[in-house]
């Protein structure tokens, strides 16, 4: 059953007992839907309620998914994604309503490139989390974002992933830390680094038997992915780690950073990309090798040494003029 905290923005109307049950469907499949999913539904939801039909329409749907001013492409790509899905729910419910097809995803090019971070600009947001105690005194964010940030850079883990940690999900003894029914409804053991381990320790020793291993003692709560989102761009403008835009990144290029480093360290060590990144998909959790692919961004230095590698491969395969 869907918790009423997260249905109390939603716009009383026709849609909303669909947009809980088409949740709870998702849920039922094993599906995570976190706070960003829900938001966005949450302004579909309003949208649909404000025509007073349930018969939805192509009008309709073009006029909700329009381009917006201050609305970027990631996020209409991801409601064109979310209302395409609801749409064919609903008519497994026998509503009639127009269905979107997957054209219409193809046709916007999503612009969303994120920020690799340089070892030095990881440095100086480790630096800037650790100096939180300078000038914030409120409850425990002055220990938990040096952790949090720790972990998110040094294993590579979702948000939502590590915002869910608890205490047992923590075995420092062999050096893990277990993912329970990520994304896709994926469990996977982490390796952690000694030092990552050792600080994780200390943080443990020091915050009492806490279930969660980030509870805000504001809200009794884990902390919510919109307060890191919140901390995460401040801190990054207190170490001056800037996009070429003048943006500050986003949380999730933290995952992309260390996909692409870790990558190109198994590349430098001698593995070959066709081995190394399977082995990568393992380790972050994604259920096939084109999520993956996704994630790799390399730098000059490193696509160079990717195509070195490579190039060994290439000179098995005869070209058209080889003589047979």
């Amino acid at each position: 059953m869907i918790s009423d905290r997260e249905f109390q923005s939603y716009q009383d109307g026709l849609f909303k007992p669909y947009f809980e049950k088409y949740i709870e469907y998702k849920r039922s499949k094993g599906e995570k839907v976190a706070h960003s999913a829900l938001s966005r539904m949450k302004y579909l939801n309003d949208a649909l309620n404000s025509y007073g039909t349930l018969e939805i329409t192509r009008q309709m749907t073009e006029e909700i998914l329009a381009p917006r001013p201050g609305v970027s492409e990631v996020t209409r790509y991801a409601r064109i994604t979310h209302l395409r899905q609801f749409l064919a729910f609903l008519n497994t419910l026998g509503i009639r309503c127009y269905q979107l097809t997957w054209r219409y995803t193809r046709s916007l090019h999503c612009q969303f490139r994120p920020h690799i971070f340089s070892d030095d600009e990881i440095i100086r947001l480790v630096n800037a989390a650790d100096n939180l105690r300078r000038w914030q005194h409120r409850e425990r964010r002055t220990e938990i974002y040096p952790i949090l940030i720790r972990i998110l850079a040094g294993t590579g883990m979702r948000i939502s992933e590590v915002l869910a940690l608890k205490r047992s999900d923590i075995d420092c003894d062999n050096g893990v830390i277990k993912a329970i029914n990520g994304k896709n409804s994926v469990s996977r053991y982490i390796p952690m680094s000694d030092s990552l381990n050792s600080v994780i320790q200390e943080y443990m020793t020091a915050n009492g038997d806490d279930e969660l291993l980030f509870k805000s003692s504001k809200t009794g709560r884990a902390y919510s992915y919109d307060a890191v989102r919140i901390m995460i761009r401040k801190l990054c403008t207190t170490a001056g780690i800037y996009r070429s835009d003048g943006s500050t990144p986003n949380i999730h290029s933290l995952r992309h950073t260390f996909c692409s480093k870790s990558l190109e360290q198994m590349l430098s060590s001698g593995m070959d990309f066709y081995t190394a990144v399977p082995v990568l998909a393992a380790y972050v959790g994604h259920v096939n090798f084109r999520d993956t692919e996704r994630y790799i961004h390399f730098t000059d230095s490193g696509y160079r040494d990717f195509l070195a590698k490579e190039d060994s491969l290439r000179k098995l395969i005869p070209g058209v003029d080889d003589d047979e």
